[in-house]
């Protein structure tokens, strides 16, 4: 693991305080039942709470492919995005080129690790577990990559996990407690041991090494993002956005810099004029990191 994203994170400890902010999770809405009638959403979560949520993770992962330079430019909701990328024979059985024949005049995607997460969330949502997307986030204004994550309260054992539809996979300390981000974080801020998940795969492929992923999540550790209402459709549009950073550190002006360079480098795409002018027109919304987490 790169030593400067492990430095960055020990350095920066110590979060912003600002008032505890709630966040909404629409646990009802008509778009669930429409997820189970086409999906069967409930027969994949399966009747105990305490594998829900292990359930519908494996079912993504399982039936979505993941890929990295996927335009978003389909409308960023559950039913949308399975119709655009689900595989019922499971992303094995999808050809290297990812795409392959479904009814007339469609094909078969694969979609990005927000994409994925907020398929996930909101399936999770629809069998009565709070959840939410988290962005981790990299401190470098000249990064033009992140990683999207799903977090979800648990009844047991008690406390918010992060769940990784990408890799299929969470996180564990070695006495096998499974973490959320903020406990991953603490971990490599202080040097102690986590752990995947033995499920972790890319695409169905098991990754034997995960030094890599572990490098790729201390890189996007330095703060976090997340919407203060979690529900259906509720990431088709810029938003809400709620903010966990590290003391000192401006997210806005991060942002808004961040954006002006994809737009010099890679061109002046319209996601990403509208992107930044959401940003420059935000007020940053830090949150206490700890209320975040609180049962």
């Amino acid at each position: 693991m790169k030593k400067e994203f492990i430095t960055k994170i020990k350095e920066n400890t110590k979060f912003q305080v600002s008032d505890k902010t709630e966040i909404h999770y629409i646990l009802q809405a008509p778009e669930y039942r429409e997820l189970e009638d086409r999906y069967h959403i409930s027969a994949v979560a399966g009747e105990r709470d305490s594998e829900k949520a292990f359930h519908l993770l494996a079912w993504v992962n399982t039936h979505i492919r993941h890929t990295g330079n996927y335009d978003n430019s389909h409308r960023q909701d559950a039913l949308t995005l399975l119709e655009a990328a689900f595989d019922p024979r499971g992303i094995r059985q999808m050809p290297a080129s990812y795409l392959y024949g479904q009814p007339p005049g469609s094909l078969l995607i694969g979609i990005n690790c927000l994409a994925m997460s907020i398929v996930l969330c909101e399936c999770l949502l629809a069998a009565g577990i709070r959840a939410r997307v988290m962005y981790m986030m990299p401190e470098s204004t000249e990064d033009g990559d992140n990683h999207v994550v799903v977090e979800a309260y648990l009844s047991e054992p008690g406390k918010w996990v992060m769940l990784d539809p990408t890799y299929g996979s969470w996180c564990v300390d070695p006495e096998g407690k499974i973490l959320n981000l903020y406990e991953i974080r603490s971990c490599i801020a202080e040097g102690r041991a986590y752990e995947f998940s033995d499920s972790i795969n890319y695409n169905g492929e098991r990754v034997e090494d995960t030094e890599d992923v572990k490098e790729y999540y201390a890189k996007n550790l330095f703060f976090l993002r997340c919407r203060s209402v979690q529900g259906y459709g509720q990431h088709r549009e810029y938003g809400n956005m709620l903010e966990m950073a590290p003391e000192g550190f401006d997210v806005h002006k991060r942002m808004v810099e961040n954006l002006r360079w994809r737009i010099r480098n890679w061109g002046d795409f319209e996601i990403f004029r509208r992107w930044l002018a959401y940003e420059e027109g935000l007020s940053n919304r830090y949150v206490a990191i700890e209320s975040l987490y609180e049962g």
